[in-house]
């Protein structure tokens, strides 16, 4: 894990971010072009949202990856996306271990949580490898349609 940086996530990042183009049915991560999610208020474009919530994860000083670590009630959430031309090379357990330690750190003694799309089975195998358990499975709007998902629970010290 040495060789990943976590790093506030700059607005030239979440520019970048906006550019990066997921294919089939992954598309639906894609992200508007950045002046679109500004327009819109999204979280991504709001400097002080950004800065607390999101980080950039660079890997020879390239930025790979990001996350979005929140918490509601006793839960902490975990988000994360990986740049397209890292996917499947992996990168995700360790990036996974990264965010989790920075979880335990912002919020300490919460349940780690997340939630991922039921066919992203790539991203469900590596939660499940570092240590995230699947508690439930739903359906639920998003901005592009009803899609169903799986909430999965970290058990900590499995990775």
């Amino acid at each position: 894990m040495t060789d990943y940086i976590l790093e506030a996530l700059t607005e030239d990042y979440a520019r970048e971010i906006c550019n990066w183009r997921y294919e089939g049915a992954c598309s639906v991560y894609n992200f508007s072009d950045y002046s679109i999610v500004e327009q819109n208020g999204w979280d991504l474009a709001i400097k002080g949202k950004r800065e607390s919530e999101f980080v950039g994860i660079l890997h020879c000083d390239e930025l790979m990856a990001y996350g979005r670590l929140t918490s509601s009630g006793d839960k902490a959430i975990i988000g994360i996306g990986l740049k397209p031309v890292f996917c499947g090379k992996g990168h995700g357990k360790d990036i996974m271990k990264l965010l989790i330690e920075e979880c335990k750190k912002r919020f300490p003694g919460f349940i780690i949580t997340l939630e991922v799309r039921t066919f992203n089975t790539r991203a469900i195998k590596c939660y499940l490898n570092v240590g995230f358990e699947i508690k439930d499975k739903y359906a639920k709007d998003t901005p592009i349609g009803n899609d169903e998902f799986y909430y999965m629970e970290y058990r900590d010290g499995e990775y």
